[in-house]
């Protein structure tokens, strides 16, 4: 029974000096903090940032779609398949080279009549000259294509010198044939009949028109890769028929990548060109910079149903990276950098009538202190006035 009512005794001791602590504490002008709701005004660096999800693509992409229904009669590639430029990816059912042939029979034809008709010239010669000339014009169209869409890839650095070079000098090089074909043209016709070559040259052009659909035909009627890439969709096989409107293959350019965000139209005002772009990949941070701001915002709907309208942001990697097309990873866009300014927990600033306070806290006091503020971010606030560095503050929780 002792040592029950010793118990009972130290007990009520202990309460009776608490609470004659807690009344001396009260009337002394201060309420003691826990340690873990203060937080100390420090010198640092502070940024103001976007933070969004983005997703590795491919800055170089062909897709290849089929206008109407064809069958595949050879198919050369799977998903996941390398494959570098030139090579043919497919190839479409066709009856092209029969037409073909028959065509330039048609041409043996004329020739032969020509020949009877007219001594001279040998017309076999100049309708070969005149096919030659139309084949070298088709060719050099399609070089002049080809040039305008590297030109446009060089500018926005998706090709390289040599590729520009490359697609220049053929150009020219087609060009020069074509001149040098029309003077020899003109020389073997002197002294033939002005009517008569107008008469068997109409019938020959008309020929080589069907000719040239029919190699236009036999050129779409393949499918070639324009560039080294990687197959990243296939919707067809060996025998089988394509959907009009329905992607045959896509090739994308697995060593030229970069990746996108998408945020919302009023961050997007904030961004421009060169602002630092850090993505993380499982804690593999590289420091990128925007290279692309895109000038129109799209609508999307969020993961609540909220319709928002976005801008997209890219960025390129390195030429070198190991990413994989459509990896995800944290992305922030550094909007602005503060460094050597004061900062505190954001937490431990409040809004009062249209003004900003911290308490501050001064020995057993909690003095009430109005701030100017300045760059905010998630955690931090700048402090421009009313606190200076150690000052100790309370965290509003």
């Amino acid at each position: 029974m002792k040592i029950k009512y010793k118990k009972k005794y130290v007990v009520l001791s202990l309460l009776l000096v608490l609470s004659v602590a807690v009344v001396y504490s009260l009337f002394a002008g201060g309420q003691e903090v826990g340690a873990d709701k203060t937080t100390t005004v420090k010198s640092g660096v502070i940024q103001s940032t976007l933070e969004e999800t983005g997703t590795v693509y491919s800055k170089r992409v062909n897709t290849f779609y089929s206008d109407f229904s064809q069958k595949v009669k050879v198919l050369n590639v799977s998903v996941g398949d390398k494959v570098e430029k030139g090579d043919i990816i497919l190839t479409y059912d066709n009856n092209y080279d029969l037409e073909i042939e028959r065509a330039n029979k048609q041409i043996e034809a004329v020739t032969a009549t020509y020949n009877e008709t007219i001594k001279g010239a040998d017309f076999k010669e100049i309708s070969n000259m005149k096919l030659n000339i139309s084949t070298i014009e088709g060719s050099l169209n399609l070089a002049r294509n080809n040039f305008e869409k590297i030109k446009d890839l060089y500018e926005n650095n998706a090709v390289s010198q040599v590729e520009y070079d490359e697609a220049k000098n053929n150009v020219t090089t087609l060009e020069n044939q074509l001149q040098e074909a029309n003077n020899n043209y003109d020389l073997l016709l002197r002294g033939v009949s002005s009517n008569v070559k107008k008469q068997y040259e109409s019938q020959i052009e008309e020929i080589m028109v069907q000719i040239k659909i029919l190699e236009k035909n036999i050129e779409q009627s393949s499918i070639k890769a324009e560039f080294d890439g990687i197959i990243t969709e296939l919707n067809v096989h060996q025998g089988g028929m394509t959907q009009p409107g329905v992607i045959v293959v896509e090739i994308q350019d697995e060593k030229n990548l970069g990746v996108y965000v998408e945020v919302l139209a009023e961050d997007a005002i904030k961004t421009s060109k060169d602002m630092p772009f850090i993505i993380d990949l499982n804690g593999d941070v590289k420091e990128l910079t925007i290279n692309r701001v895109y000038p129109k915002a799209t609508s999307s709907v969020s993961e609540l149903g909220v319709e928002q309208k976005r801008v997209r942001i890219e960025a390129d990697l390195e030429a070198d990276n190991k990413m994989k097309i459509g990896t995800e990873v944290d992305v922030v866009i550094v909007l602005e950098e503060k460094d050597n300014v004061l900062i505190v927990d954001r937490d431990a600033v409040y809004e009062k009538s249209y003004k900003e306070y911290v308490t501050v806290i001064a020995g057993d006091k909690q003095i009430e202190t109005e701030v100017t503020t300045g760059l905010k971010n998630d955690d931090f606030i700048e402090i421009i006035s009313g606190l200076k560095e150690n000052d100790v503050v309370l965290l509003n929780y």
